[in-house]
């Protein structure tokens, strides 16, 4: 996340504002399918396997909420097909503030900078936080579920 945020020594940018930080992370471009993480292709297969059923009902209850697809129809587009406008969609609709001031802050340890040791901190030295190791930093009881 440093990479994408632009944080690190070589950058030259030392810590990040939230208003930064928000406006950084906006700029990256959303991706469906998630990407299943881990660290051998053994638990990249396990997350992925673990979490198939539940990604792809939430993918098609997203498609259906915004009306590019209805399940009842049998000639509409096949819902794989419709991943670039989901992805336009949801990049258009943008993140919500809420979900922004929780990261950030949990990030930067309640701070109003986001230096580059405070992301290296919350990651633990790693390169991406796993599904459980976000929702141990974010505090599952933070987690606040889409109702349908």
């Amino acid at each position: 996340l440093k990479k994408e945020l632009g944080v690190s020594n070589k950058s030259g940018i030392k810590s990040l504002t939230r208003s930064e930080f928000a406006n950084r992370l906006e700029s990256l471009s959303f991706q469906w399918p998630l990407k299943p993480y881990g660290l051998t292709d053994t638990s990249y297969t396990k997350t992925a396997v673990m979490n198939k059923g539940a990604e792809t009902a939430m993918y098609m209850n997203e498609l259906e909420k915004r009306g590019l697809y209805d399940r009842r129809n049998p000639t509409g587009p096949l819902p794989t097909s419709l991943r670039p406008k989901l992805n336009e969609e949801l990049k258009r609709e943008g993140i919500d503030p809420r979900a922004l001031d929780k990261v950030f802050y949990s990030f930067s340890g309640n701070q109003e900078e986001l230096t580059s040791e405070q992301l290296e901190n919350a990651f633990r030295g790693s390169d991406f936080l796993d599904y459980y190791s976000f929702i141990e930093l974010i505090g599952k009881n933070e987690i606040v579920w889409p109702s349908y």
